[in-house]
């Protein structure tokens, strides 16, 4: 293979005309100069000067070749930028996994200040629930990813993913307009005979209700399912049924009743997830866009920053 610096250096030579001047605009001895004219002739097998008591000529080859290193060091230099700008995390790909009203409530900010700031990032998204995202970062699937704990359902966290806790979230008892409940302990009472409306079958977001209404004392009869709690709220303000969601879930501006639930099963904690030992120099930039953007939001009633 050519040697890049040679290749340059007869760049120089051939812009300049001599051995000499090339030396004095590269820093090097002439005699450096001519040594690595003839390791790059040798390399190339080509006579790249005609050598006479007046100095050299240039060959026509010489030419050629200057013409071609000229845009090969050229994409050199580009690539050279390029791999500084991804080790220093200024660009490249980053893919990341969300569930559905963090995406809906988190990314889009997040998203808008990295790009801000790192308009040269590509982004990947996928949504999907924990369950799924959070082994997708332990593989390398994802870089990383936003999920959540529900305080009723405990996760285990694989031992090398790191979490950056982002919000805590009230759960919160939803009714449809003209049914106002004051208390929690008047839930029971109120709606143990309702219909129902929870995320589906066999979710941290249904076991989560089944738990809290065992402690009020009553099975709720979940007569619906969806995993999307925009549409749980848009069912309960048609008057559909009544549902148990976290706050994130809340769309503003629908006539329901809201009303903070009392119990310690009541709560879910959102964070970011990422493997500490992922070479993705991006991930750091990610999370830290997903931290400011949390802290720099003002949430209201029923979420909390973390921490």
């Amino acid at each position: 293979m050519l040697n890049p610096v040679h290749l340059h250096t007869l760049d120089v030579v051939v812009e300049t005309g001599s051995f000499a001047s090339a030396a004095r605009e590269l820093g090097y001895t002439a005699s450096a100069v001519s040594q690595q004219m003839e390791a790059l002739e040798r390399a190339a097998g080509l006579t790249l000067f005609e050598r006479g008591a007046r100095g050299v000529q240039v060959t026509a080859p010489a030419r050629m070749l200057s013409d071609r290193a000229r845009r090969v060091l050229s994409d050199l230099r580009e690539l050279d930028a390029d791999v500084r700008s991804i080790a220093a995390g200024r660009t490249g790909r980053v893919k990341v996994g969300c569930f559905p009203t963090a995406g809906a409530r988190i990314l889009p900010a997040a998203l808008s200040d990295l790009k801000r700031s790192h308009p040269s990032v590509e982004v990947t998204l996928r949504i999907a629930e924990p369950a799924y995202t959070i082994e997708m970062v332990e593989s390398g699937e994802l870089d990383v990813a936003i999920a959540y704990e529900y305080a009723a359902l405990a996760r285990t966290w694989p031992g090398r993913l790191r979490r950056e806790a982002l919000v805590a979230e009230n759960l919160v008892f939803l009714s449809p307009p003209g049914m106002v409940v004051r208390d929690t302990s008047e839930i029971a009472a109120m709606f143990s005979g309702s219909d129902w409306i929870s995320s589906g079958s066999g979710t941290a977001g249904e076991s989560t209700t089944y738990r809290i209404c065992a402690e009020m004392g009553f099975v709720p009869n979940i007569a619906l399912r969806t995993e999307y709690y925009d549409l749980v709220t848009e069912f309960v303000a048609a008057g559909v049924g009544v549902a148990i969601i976290p706050a994130l879930g809340i769309i503003s501006g629908l006539r329901v009743n809201i009303l903070p639930v009392q119990s310690k099963w009541a709560q879910r904690a959102v964070s970011v997830v990422y493997n500490e030992g992922a070479d993705n120099p991006l991930i750091h930039q990610v999370v830290g866009s997903f931290t400011q953007t949390v802290r720099a939001t003002e949430w209201g009633p029923y979420i909390s920053l973390a921490g």
